[in-house]
């Protein structure tokens, strides 16, 4: 049975407790916020056993104590953290940047333990309020270790990161910076230059404003999320986040170039590749591959989702979740649907074609 600890108990930090709570393998979760209202709510909940609005000795007898914070303040609450916690407390944070961290480790000669986390997983949404005791279901999570990391202690950050039903991923924390750079931090660079994009090219009318509803919206959905959080990001992991958009300006670039100069060719050869590759995603080794989903074509009238649901579940199958896809460019109506299991998926799959819906 472990011990638990949380620092900064907002959606991630709140997602975590609420997980963990329904653990047989956890025994208490104490939990610290500079909002008592947050920690109030937590506690009535029965999501958190007990709290405090300072790091003090609350935290002395903990197994593991997760940081739920902005990048710039993980190093901070280490400080105040290794004043309490035991000497076999595992410290671990879900920041996206983590060069920052290690440095400060390095320069100290710090004896704590120390191992990274980064769950690829969030919300356009923030807060508590929003947490949810699922979040992490099905996400990959990484684990980043350094030459100083044991063994032991990995097994026991893993063990804790299964608990969340999520799929722990180690990696080396030197790759761990460019990694996320590439396929998380720049492509909310991008969501959010499209967005301002269509604010700036939009007219009186606002026609793109009303139009930007169906792919559009889908890929700059992250937009939305937390300005001053992707701030800081961004701060943090300049120098990686600078590379990748070096490559991405050549990319754009040659593309730009190829169709002033209309070679058709270098202009379908860029889309096909992209194409072969994002479709290679799917068929990543299966020891991975965790999200059995699939989509339902419908036809926009009533009663057609619980019909949907009602096949379903006459044939045993737990809908874990469903999504209802609006306003798509070049196909019909959509539901997502995603299932439990392989088999699940197959007897779904099956089950709504003889039933006459068209599935993919």
């Amino acid at each position: 049975m472990r011990n638990i600890g949380i620092v900064g108990l907002g959606l991630m930090g709140g997602s975590i407790a609420k997980t963990l709570r329904k653990s047989k393998k956890v025994n208490k979760i104490i939990a610290f916020d500079c909002e008592e209202k947050t920690l109030k709510k937590a506690f009535d909940d029965k999501v958190i056993d007990d709290y405090s609005t300072n790091i003090n000795e609350k935290f002395e007898d903990l197994d593991i104590v997760f940081i739920c914070t902005p990048v710039s303040f993980i190093g901070d609450y280490i400080k105040k953290l290794s004043k309490y916690i035991k000497k076999d407390c595992i410290i671990t944070d879900i920041g996206s940047t983590k060069s920052t961290i290690v440095k400060m480790f390095e320069d100290n000669k710090s004896d704590l333990l120390f191992v990274g986390g980064h769950p690829m997983v969030g919300s356009e949404k923030i807060g508590y309020e929003n947490s949810k005791d699922f979040l992490f279901e099905n996400a990959y999570y990484i684990i980043t270790k350094s030459i100083n990391t044991d063994q032991c202690t990995l097994d026991k950050l893993n063990e804790i990161v299964l608990e969340l039903k999520a799929i722990p991923i180690i990696i080396d924390i030197d790759k761990h910076d460019f990694i996320t750079a590439a396929i998380s931090h720049v492509p909310h660079v991008i969501a959010s230059a499209l967005v301002n994009m269509v604010e700036v090219l939009d007219d009186k009318e606002e026609y793109m404003r009303t139009l930007a509803a169906g792919g559009f919206k889908d890929i700059t959905r992250i937009a939305s999320a937390s300005p001053i959080m992707w701030q800081n990001i961004c701060i943090e992991n300049k120098q990686e986040i600078l590379k990748v958009l070096n490559k991405l300006s050549e990319i754009i670039y040659d593309f730009s170039d190829s169709l002033t100069k209309n070679e058709n060719a270098e202009i379908i050869n860029f889309f096909l590749k992209a194409k072969e590759y994002r479709d290679s995603f799917k068929n990543i080794s299966s020891i991975y591959n965790v999200a059995y989903d699939f989509m339902v074509e419908i036809e926009d009238k009533p009663g057609i989702i619980a019909d949907v649901a009602t096949i379903l579940s006459n044939n045993h199958i737990n809908i874990k979740n469903i999504e209802v896809i609006n306003n798509r460019e070049h196909v019909e109506g959509t539901l997502k649907i995603l299932v439990e299991n392989q088999e699940a998926k197959n007897i779904s799959i099956e089950v709504l074609m003889q039933n006459g819906y068209r599935t993919f």
